[in-house]
C-alpha cells in the first residue's frame, strides 16, 4: 500500500516502540539495496537516471531529480518522518515529499535543487521494516549537475533578479505580468536555462514596485544577439531617420528609465555606428532650460549632444560581437551625477552631469512620479520590448510607435538582476567574475 509524508525540512521527536521478544524470533535487519534519482539533463534536456548509491559520490544528480530509496523489504511507513530522511545542502534542509510503496521510499523536492551544489541524503537508524526489522544508518553525498548560483556583490541591495531557468519567475517576489518568451541554452551549456525572445511578439512584463526607482541605481543582464547573418533582422527596418533600435528593457518608457540598442548610419560619418542607449529621466527642478531627462540621454559612443568619445574606430562593435555571451551593466550614482556603462566588466563610458541651471536635477532622483505622467503610460518593468508606451501589443506582433520601427528585442537574455545602488567598478568586475562560463 502507497502512503505520502510531506517533510518539511522540520525537527520532530518520534516515540519509538521496542518489541521485545525471543532472539531466535528477531526479524532480519532492513538494508538499502539502490539509490537513484531521474530527472532532466541539463545539458540535452532529455530523462536522465543517476546512481546515487555508488562508491564514488555522483556529481551529475539533476537540479529536478526525484530520488528513488529501494530498500531489502517493506518499509513502515509511519517510521519515514521529518526527522528520518533529511536532504541538505550544508546549510538548509530542502523541503521534499515521501511517497512510501512497500520497499521503495519516492522522496520528491518541493522545488528544484540548487545546481552545483553539494547535497547529503541522511537515513536514519529509527527507520524500521514492516516487521520490525531495523536499519543502521546511512547517508549519501552527491553534487547536482550544473552551475553554482553566484555569489554577487551587494546581494542585499538586489530589488529585481529574474535568472530564467525554465520559467520567468523574480526572485524577490515582483508579479509576473506576462511571460511570452521560449527559452534557451544559456552561456554554460545548461538546456533551456536563458529567455529567447523572437524579435516580433515575445516580451516579458514584471509588475512595478517602487523599489524599482531609487537615487541610485545598477542593472546587470547577459545578452546574446543572433549571428551575423539575422543581425539586419534582429535590428529591424530603417526608419525615418536611419535608425534602427529596439529595446532590451524599460521602466515606463520616456518617463522613467530604459536601455535601447541602435544602429544609425551617420550621415558626417558616412557609416553605420552601433549605439547602446541608456536614458534615465529624473527629477527636474523646474528651473532648468531643458528636461532632465533629454538632457542625460547616454549612448555609450559618446556624450550627449552626440560628442563622440569612445568607439568611433570600431563603429560596429555590437555586429562583430554577435552570436557570443555579453555581460552588460549600467548604474547611476545619485551624488556624483554619474552614468556609467559597463561592457564585460569594463568601464565603456563614464558621463558626469554637471549641476547648472541647464541641468538641474533635484538630489538627481529617478522621476518615479514623473512615470505617471502620461495616462496611457505604464510604470512595470518590461524585457524584450518597450510595451506598452512605445508600442501596443496586438496579436501576431507589436506595433511601433512611429516611422515603421519595431521596438521588439529579438535574441537571448540571462540573469538580469537590479540593484538600488550604484555598483563600484570593483564590484561591476565582481559580478562579471562571478556570473562568467
Amino acid at each position: 500500500m502507497k502512503q505520502t509524508i510531506k517533510i518539511f525540512g522540520l525537527t520532530v521527536i518520534i516515540g519509538l516502540i521496542t518489541f521485545t521478544g525471543c532472539k531466535e524470533d528477531d526479524p532480519s535487519a532492513l538494508t538499502i539495496v539502490s539509490i537513484s534519482a531521474t530527472g532532466t539533463d541539463l545539458t540535452t534536456g532529455n530523462p536522465i537516471t543517476v546512481d546515487l548509491n555508488g562508491t564514488t559520490p555522483a556529481t551529475n544528480m539533476p537540479p529536478d531529480g526525484v530520488i528513488t530509496v529501494t530498500f531489502s523489504k517493506s518499509v513502515s511507513a509511519a517510521t519515514v518522518t521529518t526527522s528520518t530522511v533529511i536532504l541538505n545542502d550544508g546549510t538548509d534542509d530542502a523541503a521534499i515529499t515521501a511517497d512510501v510503496d512497500g520497499s521503495e521510499v519516492t522522496l520528491t523536492p518541493d522545488d528544484q535543487l540548487l545546481q552545483g551544489t553539494v547535497y547529503t541524503l541522511s537515513v536514519s537508524n529509527t527507520i524500521t521494516a514492516t516487521d520490525g526489522g531495523g536499519l543502521a544508518a546511512a547517508s549519501r553525498t552527491f553534487t547536482t549537475a550544473g552551475t553554482a548560483p553566484a555569489v554577487v556583490p551587494q546581494a542585499d541591495k538586489l530589488v529585481v533578479y529574474l535568472p530564467f531557468n525554465g520559467v520567468v519567475v523574480d526572485e524577490f517576489g515582483h508579479a509576473i505580468l506576462n511571460d511570452e518568451v521560449t527559452f534557451a541554452t544559456d552561456r554554460f551549456g545548461n538546456f533551456e536555462s536563458s529567455a529567447n525572445f523572437n524579435g516580433t511578439t515575445n516580451y516579458v512584463g514584471v509588475e512595478y514596485g517602487t523599489n524599482m526607482s531609487n537615487a541610485n541605481t545598477t542593472v546587470s543582464y547577459w545578452i546574446k544577439l543572433p549571428a551575423s547573418a539575422d543581425y539586419s533582422a534582429h535590428i529591424g527596418t530603417t526608419g525615418a531617420s536611419n535608425i534602427k533600435q529596439y529595446v532590451t528593457f524599460c521602466i515606463g518608457g520616456n518617463n522613467g528609465t530604459y536601455h535601447e540598442w541602435n544602429r544609425f548610419t551617420c550621415c558626417s560619418l558616412g557609416y553605420d555606428i552601433d549605439v547602446l542607449k541608456y536614458f534615465t529621466n529624473h527629477v527636474n527642478s523646474g528651473s532648468a532650460s531643458v528636461l532632465a531627462g533629454s538632457s542625460i540621454e547616454m549612448k555609450n559612443e559618446g556624450k550627449p549632444g552626440g560628442q563622440k568619445v569612445i568607439e568611433v574606430n570600431n563603429p560596429n562593435w555590437i555586429e562583430d560581437n554577435t552570436g557570443v555571451w555579453m555581460h552588460i551593466v549600467t548604474s547611476w550614482n545619485a551624488a556624483a551625477r554619474r552614468k556609467s556603462f559597463y561592457i564585460n566588466g569594463v568601464p565603456s563610458t563614464v558621463y558626469e552631469l554637471t549641476a547648472s541651471a541647464e541641468y538641474a536635477l533635484d538630489a538627481a532622483v529617478i522621476d518615479a512620479a514623473g512615470i505617471d505622467a502620461d495616462a496611457s503610460n505604464s510604470k512595470n518593468l518590461y524585457l524584450g520590448s518597450g510595451v506598452p508606451y512605445w508600442a501596443t501589443k496586438i496579436t501576431g506582433g507589436i506595433t511601433p510607435f512611429r516611422s515603421g520601427i519595431p521596438f521588439a528585442f529579438k535574441g537571448q537574455m540571462d540573469d538580469f538582476r537590479m540593484y538600488n545602488v550604484a555598483l563600484t567598478n570593483a564590484e561591476v568586475l565582481s559580478l562579471y567574475n562571478a556570473e562568467k562560463p
